[in-house]
């Protein structure tokens, strides 16, 4: 049994040139604090990791919290906001829609989803950008700090004990860490990550489903 794993922001969706904005904006609206977007410096480059780590610099602890809570739903509004009043902003990578579907229909094949994102702001990008995850699990930011937890979770989320071969599609230097640590092969995705196998996107699928040695 094998196991297909993505992230979804610049691996499925084609969000990052707003989905950083909109986080530092939310940060700025909800509890008037400057973030530093050098994101790789982050310990937990995920959305409640980054939270934590910056309230925790800032913070009194006890004021934690409810501040990042705070954060949390200006982040949620400002993301609903700007793709209502846009057609396009959150377009599926090229073919990623149709890699999902041809890889649910494989036998001996699991397809999960493990974004830094959270769930709410995760689902409504996948939503705008017409990508079905019905049957497909789906961990997030919302349930862990940690990468390679949220991942270790989406693995659990699948309901199946063991895998031979487990490969993470990611667009970023954090999700090749996070496979390494994990074990997981890695497939970049676009031009952010440098690593021995990458795919522009997935417009050829039968190239991304002959690296997984499913064609």
């Amino acid at each position: 049994m094998d196991l297909v794993m993505f992230d979804i922001d610049g691996t499925l969706v084609d969000s990052n040139g707003f989905d950083g904005d909109l986080f530092v904006q939310a940060f700025q609206d909800a509890a008037g604090i400057d973030v530093d977007r050098s994101w790789h410096s982050y310990r937990h480059v995920t959305d409640s990791g980054i939270v934590a780590e910056v309230l925790g610099n800032l913070c009194d602890p006890s004021d934690a919290p409810e501040i990042a809570a705070r954060i949390k739903r200006r982040f949620i509004e400002l993301v609903g906001d700007y793709l209502r009043e846009r057609t396009a902003g959150a377009e599926p990578i090229p073919g990623a829609a149709e890699l999902l579907q041809r890889l649910a229909a494989i036998d001996g094949v699991a397809v999960a989803i493990a974004t830094g994102g959270w769930r709410e702001t995760a689902e409504i990008k996948l939503a705008h950008a017409g990508i079905d995850t019905d049957g497909i699990a789906l961990a997030t930011s919302s349930e862990a700090h940690a990468r390679i937890d949220i991942m270790k979770l989406a693995e659990e989320m699948t309901g199946i004990a063991h895998f031979d071969r487990r490969t993470y599609f990611g667009d970023g230097p954090w999700d090749l860490q996070a496979s390494n640590e994990l074990g997981y092969a890695f497939i970049g995705v676009g031009a952010n990550v440098e690593h021995s196998v990458v795919v522009e996107d997935f417009s050829d699928a039968d190239r991304v489903l002959s690296l997984l040695g499913k064609n």
